[in-house]
């Protein structure tokens, strides 16, 4: 989904429930970025705030982890169901309308915790937060954006900020791209989490020219990979197959490997792979 479609499906009445910069706020969400490789500004932003962060996401960003009050690793594709699950939360004691509040009532809450890896204790911890805080902002990064699920994602996000106390902030959005919208919310069931079982790799920009030859990733990647840091590998990607030199890196955590792209295309960037050892010539 393009930017402007997922901006337009956040279905937001008001122009000022967009936000572009971190200041003026005691509580940030931040949720679907990685933001030392998609936004060193927004990271820089983050850092130097004085607010709360709550950082959700499928690997640490070391540079972010260190700032955050909160931090937790959701399972990679879940988060259509992180954001209902911060939505039924976020909105548990606002007037809601009565279509609305039987979406929330019928969601399968332990299905989802279990599977996105966000627990009914964590979630009660982020609602905590939320609640003794006066302005929240929910900074939405690309990976919602390219989500397969990205209208829900956007819908629900949407709410927090409609009948809550949020306001919105997408990364690397301008107030150009910020639209009003009328449309009514239409709730989609969240789908079944789809598992990323095997390697995974995740296709992000790269750093440096050099990173393009790079797959970095840490101790227990190395160790699910069966691969040694320095060796010539082939990673294969739907068919595409990415000659990479594998470099370990043991400020990552986890067994998501970093995939640096000189531009990664819009497709989630997500993926379980085949990796071989090149064959020496």
């Amino acid at each position: 989904m393009a930017k402007k479609q997922f901006i337009e499906s956040l279905n937001q009445s008001r122009c000022d429930q967009f936000a572009f910069t971190c200041k003026g706020f005691d509580l940030i969400l931040c949720v679907g970025t990685f933001p030392s490789r998609h936004d060193t500004a927004l990271l820089e932003s983050l850092r130097e705030s004085n607010a709360k962060v709550v950082y959700l996401f499928t690997m640490e960003d070391q540079a972010l982890v260190e700032k955050s009050t909160f931090f937790s690793r959701y399972e990679v594709g879940s988060e259509e169901g992180i954001f209902a699950l911060l939505a039924k939360s976020f909105l548990a004691q606002s007037k809601l309308p009565e279509t609305i509040k039987n979406y929330f009532e019928a969601l399968d809450e332990g299905y989802i915790s279990a599977e996105s890896n966000l627990g009914e204790e964590e979630i009660e911890e982020i609602e905590a937060l939320y609640q003794e805080a006066q302005n929240v902002l929910i900074v939405l990064g690309d990976d919602l954006i390219s989500h397969p699920r990205a209208s829900n994602i956007a819908h629900l996000a949407g709410l927090i900020a409609m009948y809550g106390k949020a306001k919105l902030c997408i990364v690397g959005a301008t107030p150009e791209m910020v639209v009003e919208t009328k449309n009514e919310t239409v709730l989609e069931d969240v789908e079944d989490i789809k598992s990323f079982d095997g390697v995974v790799v995740y296709q992000c920009p790269a750093m440096s020219k050099d990173e393009e030859n790079l797959l970095i990733g840490s101790a227990q990647f190395q160790m699910a990979a069966k691969v040694q840091s320095g060796d010539k590998i082939n990673v294969t990607i739907n068919q595409e197959v990415y000659p990479r030199t594998f470099v370990r890196d043991d400020s990552l955590k986890g067994v998501i490997a970093l995939m640096s792209c000189a531009k990664a295309d819009s497709s989630y960037p997500y993926h379980v792979v085949k990796i071989v050892k090149a064959e020496v010539q």
